[in-house]
Order: C-alpha cells, then structure tokens, then sequence
C-alpha cells in the first residue's frame, strides 16, 4: 500500500475514525495494529523484518538498561573507592558495548544481506571474469522490505542512545513497537528520535479540527508535489538520463535540473503527506526539509535537505569516527609528519568521508551512489580548507553584501548540487564526459531539433509544470510550515478554502497517474 493511493486514502481515513472513537488510553494500540496492518499488505511474510528489529532491539536495549540499573544499585549499596568504582564501571560499559555491537551486526546485518548482497556478488563476478574464470554467481531473487532503511537506522539510534544512558529504555514491548513501525512514516522516513515520538505516540489524543485541517492541507500539498510535479517530470527526465549518447549538449542541464526538481518534489510531497497524515493524528514528527534551495553552500544546503539523515549520520557515524583510536592515531601521525595543522584535519577528514560513503550506499547499491556521497564529501572538504579564502575575499570586496551576491550564491549552490547529482545517474567517467558536452556543445537550438518532442512533455505538460514550480518556490519564502499555516489561517474563509480547493482540483484534474512507470511509487522507498 503506497502513499499516493486510493488504498491509502481509505485506509487512513479508516483509522482516523477508530483512532478518535475510541478511549484515549487505547489510542496507541490502535496506531500499532493499523501500522502492522498497513505493512502486511505488502506480504504477510515481510512483518518478520521489523518485527525481529523491534524484539532484539527491545531485548538487548532493555539489557543494557538493567546493567545500568543493577550497577548503580552495586555502587550505592558498597560505596567502593574511586579506583574500584572506576573498574566497575569499565566493566560494565565493556559488557555493555558487546550487547549493542551484538544488536548492531544482527540489525545492520539483515540490512546489509537484502540490500547489498547482489552487488556484492556482481563485483565478485566481475573479478572472477576479470581473472579469466568461467562461471559466475547466480544472484538471489529477493524484494528489499518497504522502509527497511529507515526503521533500522531509526532502531539503532535508539539503541545507541539507551547505550550511552541518554534515556532509559521502554519497558513495554508494544508500545516500542509502535516507535520502529508507526505507519506514516514507516517506508519514507523522516528518521525519528525516541524521545522526540514518546510522549506524543502514547498520550491521549483529543479530536481537534484544527489538527485535521492543518494535516489535510499539508497532505494535499504534498500529493500537489507527487503527482503534479514529480509524476509529470520524472518520465521525461528518465528518457534524458537513460539515453546519455542521444540526450547531450543542452539536454544534459535540462537533465541535471529536471532531476534535481523532480527528486525534491517527489520527496518532499512524500514526508508532507506523512507529516499531515501524523498532524491529522495529533502527533509531532521532525521537520526534513528547510527551503534547502535558498542555501548559499553545499554545507549549507545539506543542514537542509534530509535533516533527520543527516542529523543521524552526524551523531552515529561523523562524531564517533572522529574521536576513533584510528582517527587519533592518523591525527598523530599527520602531526609527526606535516604538524600540528594538518594533525588536526586528519579526524575530520576521515569522519567526513565515512560519512558520505555511508550516505551513498544509504540510497543506493551501487558503485554510482558510493561515488555520489565520495563527491559530495570531496567538495565539502575542499570548502572548508578554502575557508580562509572564502573570508579574505568577502572582507575585501563589499559587493558580497549585496541580494545580488547572494542570489549568485544560491543559484550556484543548485547548479553544484545539481551537477554532483548526476553521479547517481551516470558512471563516473561518463560525467565528466557529459559535462564537456555541456560546455561544448550546448546550443539552444538543439530544443527544437525533435529529441524534445521525444521527451512527452506537451504545450499542456509544460504550462502545468511552469506554474506547480513556481508554486514550489514560491513556498519557500515561508520560514516553515507553521507560517505558512498561519498565512492560510490569516486569509478570509472564502479566500482560504477556495485556495485549498483549488489545489484539489488541480491535483484531481492535472495529477499524473502513471504514464509509463509506477507514479504510486516514491523514488525513496527503494532507499
């Protein structure tokens, strides 16, 4: 079952009359088995993957909780010395790092298994062919579960959190399980924190109109964007993107934009629907994207774009490599060998490029996506070194302070994250051959030479197209949805609800509902 859906429509609406009717104190159970229910329609036999992550990570984290408890009593009850308290403790943390590393291999395990065991096998066989052996692997014909990604990642958070005592673990099996599996944001994230859901999940939920209205309307918007943008753009973009020999020249910027647009549309309708579906239900899920197309950096824009990724990879991957033994060992080696200076970039280096080869097999099995995240990590890295550069030049020349300067910042920063993009969609060296063709051999006048007609886009497609990214953009000049809310809400009745209509009709009368592929489908779900 898909977000964009009549299945879900009805399926949603469903538990929302249920989730409303019945006592506040059942609330939550409701959520649970409308959420199990809600997975299991993609095949009985696919609950088993978040159901063997929700009970190990339940298990082992309510293990390591009770260490934490058993210990502190010990301490209490034997007041031992400082050096002895001190071995104790060293104890303790050891046999309690075995239980989440044990946690993180079984998890990540499976993980790894469903999702990266085929490239796995395709590199082997290439390597065997390479090395002149006959025969190959035969690869395994498996479906990678719906939001396996995210619910995992989302699970060891948690456990990584209970680790390190930020919070104690949830004693009750169920209402965990509601955490690792809650519906709305099960295939398609955002990435949530325990103690940002858990309040919010299990409380007493009363009926507020202004909560359905508010989560109807972000749910339309976001329907707005699948449907009217991202569904329209994408098979024309696929057409330019998969035929790199036929679509050069000025089809390779159309390309790069039109794939830059169509992921953010497509993305950003999808958490709009499932952040409207949770405000429909009174509960608060984090933000993941902020208008990261006013962004004046890739630094910048990557605070922006898939916050709660980014925010994860930051605090489980950049912060424990950094302060690694390996990071400080290399630390001190560059220290030895270059100084002090470079001592100190060597941690960051290492964290950031983890990072990034982290976050490209994150979206991807694939040598293309590995290569994505490298890139990004590179021109990060390089940035930051030209700092110091960057600062000189803005303190030298005043015209930096102008809109216009920072108009020429934001469009660069697109253009950058639109060209490091076609890394996902094009070999390594085929890029940097699509970029000289770009340069080269651009010419307006290949528009009219009938690749464009080949593309699908009619007269109609494009006026629609035109004016749902200029409402896009438009949006962004709200500091967040909640302004934009309070905008609508400021609006008279007539004016306000004749808008909201509006947008219906569009989506009901201009939506694209499959031409070619499956539009019911989000680019992330794969991921």
């Amino acid at each position: 079952m898909f977000l964009v859906s009549y299945e879900f429509v009805l399926f949603f609406a469903a538990v929302l009359v249920l989730y409303y009717g019945v006592a506040g104190r059942f609330q939550w159970i409701v959520l649970l088995l409308s959420s199990y229910l809600f997975y299991a329609q993609g095949g009985i036999g696919y609950l088993f993957y978040p159901v063997f992550t929700t009970v190990t990570t339940w298990f082992l984290a309510g293990a390591i909780g009770s260490m934490s408890r058993k210990s502190k009593a010990w301490i209490k009850e034997n007041n031992p010395g400082r050096e002895e308290k001190k071995e104790h403790n060293r104890l303790v943390k050891r046999s309690q790092r075995r239980i989440m590393v044990l946690g993180l291999v079984l998890n990540f395990g499976i993980l790894a298994v469903l999702k990266y065991f085929n490239f796995l096998l395709e590199n082997v066989n290439i390597f065997l062919h390479g090395a002149g052996a006959e025969g190959e692997f035969v690869f395994v014909n498996w479906l990678l579960p719906l939001g396996i990604s995210y619910y995992t990642f989302q699970s060891m958070g948690y456990l990584i959190d209970v680790y390190y005592r930020k919070y104690e673990p949830e004693k009750n099996l169920a209402r965990f399980a509601l955490f690792v599996s809650f519906f709305p944001q099960l295939v398609a994230g955002p990435i949530s924190r325990f103690e940002q859901l858990k309040d919010s999940l299990y409380a007493n939920h009363r009926l507020q109109l202004r909560n359905i209205r508010l989560g109807a309307e972000r749910m339309l918007w976001g329907y707005f964007k699948k449907l009217v943008i991202a569904d329209r753009l994408g098979p024309a973009v696929s057409v330019i993107i998969g035929d790199p020999q036929t679509y050069d020249g000025i089809y390779v910027f159309l390309g790069m934009v039109g794939y830059t647009l169509w992921m953010y549309a497509d993305f950003a309708g999808g958490i709009d629907i499932v952040l409207g579906a949770a405000r429909m239900l009174d509960i608060s899920l984090p933000e993941n994207f902020d208008r990261p197309f006013l962004s004046k950096s890739l630094g910048e824009f990557w605070r922006r774009w898939h916050m709660t990724l980014m925010l994860w990879l930051r605090e489980y991957i950049f912060f424990p490599v950094s302060t690694s033994r390996l990071a400080k060992s290399g630390s001190k080696l560059a220290g030895i060998v270059s100084g002090k200076k470079a001592a100190g970039r060597i941690p960051v280096y290492m964290a950031t490029l983890t990072v990034w080869f982290v976050a490209g097999i994150w979206h991807g099995a694939s040598w293309k996506f590995a290569a994505w995240g490298m890139m990004n990590g590179a021109v990060l890295l390089i940035s930051q070194e030209l700092t110091p550069w960057y600062r000189n030049f803005h303190d030298a020349h005043g015209f930096v302070k102008t809109r216009m300067y920072s108009w020429f910042q934001i469009v660069r920063t697109f253009l950058l994250f639109a060209c490091l993009e076609m890394f996902e969609y094009y070999s390594f060296g085929r890029v940097f051959f699509m970029l000289r063709s770009l340069v080269c051999s651009s010419s307006l006048s290949q528009l009219g030479d009938g690749r464009f007609e080949a593309l699908g886009l009619k007269g109609a497609d494009l006026l629609v197209l035109g004016a749902g990214i200029f409402a896009m953009a438009g949006s962004g000049f709200f500091k967040d949805q909640k302004s934009a809310g309070e905008w609508m809400e400021k609006r008279p009745v007539f004016a306000r609800y004749g808008l909201i209509f509006g947008m219906f009709l569009l989506v009901l009368v201009t939506g694209v509902y499959g031409r070619g592929y499956d539009a019911s489908q989000f680019i992330y779900n794969q991921f």
